[in-house]
């Protein structure tokens, strides 16, 4: 799947999101440029944009041995702090082995801080580790290499998490606590510990849960031209096979698990445009 524009939204004002409160990286800018703090760059690793995915080539450059590149990327949650509804989504593929899982690489997404709660998740051509806080057991999962997977964390407080690939659910549980915190960060990098390996993102989005059937993606009280973007690209996923999955449910407005031409009206008789 690729994009043709980038997407950033994040309206704040004395550090509580109070209109767009859905960051949204569509890759087809450098993460710096679209407000990511660059963290690692080690061994001069290759990074390109091409067709609405972020490239990174990371051991090429490097001698033999560990830690043979690295690109690494930050941003800060502490806006978030207190959301009792918080969601993470990105869209990876990565060729790397996984037996570099150990050393941290080929891929990675950290949503962590200096509080026990946290989401880890360290990605390789054919298994995914997830490391849930600190005292829960690490979860392998195994996953179709060479194509691209979509991600999702939902956040429900200090109640309850749920992981989704490709729009089923990998693992549940309850959290050792909230998340985000004012100490919050979202890290995502690529790595090659001993073996080089192309990775690619295609998006990096999180924010507030939107309301089923809201139509509102940024839950910023309107719907406009950002929320039609995300109805659009659920319309697309949907089908009478294929169910877009939980991202989409603030576009399924008969409640029928897809988004289909029914959805898309009803999503047009609501567009208020921007207010």
């Amino acid at each position: 799947m690729t994009r043709n524009r980038c997407v950033v939204a994040a309206v704040l004002q004395m550090g509580v999101p109070v209109a767009a409160q859905v960051y949204s990286y569509e890759c087809t800018t450098f993460p710096v440029e679209a407000g990511w703090e660059l963290r690692v760059a080690h061994c001069d690793p290759e990074h390109w944009l091409e067709g609405g995915w972020l490239y990174q080539h990371v051991g090429a450059s490097c001698p033999e041995g560990p830690n043979r590149g690295q690109w690494d990327y930050r941003r800060p949650l502490a806006d978030y702090d207190g959301q009792d509804a918080f969601f993470i989504d990105w869209m990876v593929i990565t060729d790397g082995d996984r037996s570099e899982i150990d050393g941290t690489a080929p891929a990675a997404l950290v949503a962590g801080g200096n509080s026990s709660t946290a989401y880890h998740f360290t990605i390789s051509r054919d298994l995914v580790r997830f490391i849930r806080d600190v005292r829960l057991p690490i979860r392998w999962i195994p996953i179709q290499p060479n194509v691209p997977h979509r991600y999702r964390l939902e956040i429900r407080g200090a109640e309850r998490y749920t992981w989704y690939i490709d729009g089923a659910v990998a693992d549940s549980g309850e959290p050792e606590g909230a998340y985000p915190t004012a100490d919050s960060r979202l890290n995502f990098r690529a790595k090659a510990w001993y073996l080089e390996s192309v990775t690619r993102w295609n998006y990096i989005r999180y924010g507030r849960i939107p309301e089923d059937a809201s139509g509102d993606y940024d839950s910023d009280d309107d719907r406009d031209l950002f929320d039609h973007y995300y109805v659009q690209e659920c319309f697309s996923q949907s089908g009478p096979e294929a169910h877009p999955g939980p991202g989409c449910r603030f576009a399924d407005f008969d409640f029928d698990g897809d988004t289909d031409l029914r959805d898309f009206a009803e999503f047009q008789n609501r567009f208020t445009g921007a207010e």
